[in-house]
């Protein structure tokens, strides 16, 4: 190439991108193998493979990435990404595109998200970022005031992918999403009882972990706490905590306690979360079903403690701003009386569910969190390997025969 004067760089860009997929695998490798610890070293060691911006940004990319794994902290998955210096919606590489809008685009303003969600889906057509961002798109619009476009982007999502037979298992995780999120604020019971169904049978393949199996229980429960049944939601979410099921399901557990009166469980559910384990939306989940439950058991210090974080909260979007105000009333109402009034407890449990903020904001790359069972898809992609050259084999034996009888 440069003998003959051409750009170099797209042969490099070639070789930058294709040993990335290459880091990706050995990241994979390093975190089932027990190995996470020596990961930061040998990223280190990579980090001098090219000497190169491009390769560079790749490595402080998976330097982010591993901070996201489970048990790693976002707070320094963002001190690796300030790194880049600042990315705007001119960036080219999606994985960067992807981490970014994860890590720092909560707070943005409506028109900023816009521009990085239409960036990233003109650059990936793959179905899994175009259900995920669309669906992303969506939301924002129903967080600020426009539910009917918020719904009309989700049918056409669904009318586009639900019954595609070749989507990804990340792919089909999402339209599971899609399809819970419309049904929920659509109030379509019908819709959230076929999802959870479609939850059910997808577990039953052995493509999933057992903390894939946790997600898809939990997402099941929340399928069926939209749905109001309760008993059925909270069986998915004990399934899913026996999986190793995160703090999110034991938040959820406790809201449907709420709902079937068992105050004294939810208060002890609530009371166990480990809330040093929350990013910013899970955190709001919780400070909502804490001050619910507070309410309802009219317990001073849980009440005090709600007070508390409830005036802390910072909730940008509008939606859940006006959720927090009008809890911070009821609570600081309930607290000084000593006793919850009928119109506080029907406020702070709601027939539309008090959690939501963690599903709603639910933008990130996968990861580690899908839980897909990456060996079962090297056995299956061994076994059609397999079954192929048997039928080019047996083929070649056809030829053989034909040709012997002709001779």
């Amino acid at each position: 190439m440069l003998h003959i004067g051409e750009p170099i760089e797209p042969l490099l860009r070639i070789d930058v991108n294709a040993l990335r997929e290459y880091v990706d695998r050995l990241s994979w490798l390093y975190y089932n193998n027990g190995k996470w610890t020596v990961w930061p070293a040998t990223l280190e060691r990579l980090s001098a493979n090219i000497d190169h911006e491009w390769w560079q940004k790749k490595i402080i990319y998976q330097r982010a990435v591993m901070h996201l794994a489970p048990g790693g902290s976002r707070s320094k998955a963002r001190q690796e990404l300030a790194r880049l210096g600042p990315i705007t919606p001119a960036e080219d590489d999606i994985e960067i595109l992807q981490i970014f809008i994860d890590l720092e685009l909560r707070n943005a303003s409506f028109s900023e998200r816009t521009a990085f969600f239409e960036r990233l889906l003109d650059l990936d057509e793959s179905p899994e970022s175009q259900i995920q961002y669309r669906g992303g798109k969506a939301i924002d619009l129903l967080l600020h005031g426009d539910p009917k476009a918020a719904k009309t982007q989700l049918r056409d999502l669904l009318d586009e992918y639900r019954n595609d037979d070749v989507l990804s298992p990340f792919a089909r995780q999402k339209i599971y999403d899609v399809q819970e999120t419309l049904g929920a604020i659509t109030d379509d019971d019908v819709l959230l009882r076929e999802t959870a169904a479609e939850l059910s049978a997808e577990m039953q393949d052995d493509i999933w972990t057992d903390q894939g199996r946790s997600n898809l229980y939990f997402q099941m429960g929340d399928c069926y706490r939209y749905a109001r049944e309760w008993e059925l939601s909270i069986g998915a979410y004990e399934a899913a905590i026996v999986l190793n099921g995160g703090p999110l399901c034991q938040i959820h557990l406790a809201e449907c306690l709420l709902y079937q009166r068992e105050i004294g469980k939810a208060v002890r559910q609530i009371e166990g979360v480990p809330i040093e384990d929350l990013d910013e939306p899970g955190m709001m989940d919780f400070i909502f079903t804490y001050s619910a439950v507070s309410i309802w058991s009219e317990k001073v210090e849980m009440l005090e403690k709600a007070r508390c974080w409830l005036k802390a909260l910072e909730a940008s979007e509008p939606l859940f701003n006006a959720r927090r105000l009008d809890l911070l009333v009821r609570v600081t109402e309930t607290a000084a009386k000593g006793t919850a009034t009928t119109e506080a407890k029907e406020d702070s449990a709601p027939e539309g569910g008090v959690a939501g903020a963690s599903r709603a904001l639910l933008l990130q790359p996968n990861f580690f969190g899908i839980g897909i069972n990456l060996n079962e898809i090297i056995e299956r992609f061994s076994a059609r390997k397999k079954k192929t050259q048997l039928a080019i084999e047996h083929h070649d034996t056809l030829d053989e025969e034909a040709d012997d009888d002709k001779t």
